[in-house]
């Protein structure tokens, strides 16, 4: 996993707990912390510190990786605007990001493992989103979903209809735009 993930990561605890918190994680987790954003990390220490975080916290890693998610948009955003804001709605903006955005992430770093996220179904205010990966991140994808929303201004209700964690081959996320 990318070095920007773990110091995203790094920021968000900062941020809300305070930087003590974050190397207490660390500790717990049995990681130094030294991350740089270009350069890769196995994603097994990625997955440690979201477990010691959401113990701390007294979360699921499921809330934690949503949380995260959420949070991880707008880190994201800040370094690579052009992706949203080349889109004029949130559901213009999650067609984009299969065929545009990993696209791109691909041309940058030609190893960068980036899930598949295409959406199979779609009108104004609802889509049907198909998630793979073999990290099968995706709560995480749901964070950064609820994020991407916020940043469009709206509010939208996620339901998993599948989950990879459930045996499926594929997570699949059901979006409604709430009113």
């Amino acid at each position: 996993m990318k070095g920007a993930i773990f110091i995203a990561l790094s920021e968000m605890i900062n941020e809300n707990y305070g930087m003590d918190t974050w190397f207490e994680l660390l500790d717990a987790a049995g990681l130094d912390g030294a991350y740089t954003s270009a350069d890769t990390y196995p994603d097994e220490e990625a997955l440690k510190l979201v477990e010691v975080t959401a113990a701390k916290l007294e979360l699921s890693v499921e809330q934690t990786l949503r949380a995260f998610g959420e949070y991880l948009f707008t880190f994201l955003h800040a370094s690579f605007p052009m992706f949203a804001d080349s889109q004029n709605t949130f559901f213009d903006f999650i067609k984009s990001i299969e065929n545009v955005i990993h696209v791109e992430v691909r041309k940058v770093d030609s190893e960068a493992i980036t899930p598949s996220i295409l959406v199979v179904e779609s009108d104004a205010d609802t889509a049907l989103v198909a998630y793979q990966s073999e990290r099968k991140l995706c709560h995480l994808a749901e964070g950064l979903l609820i994020g991407a929303a916020l940043h469009y201004g709206i509010k939208i209700k996620l339901e998993q209809t599948a989950c990879m964690h459930d045996g499926a081959g594929e997570c699949m996320i059901k979006i409604q735009q709430e009113a």
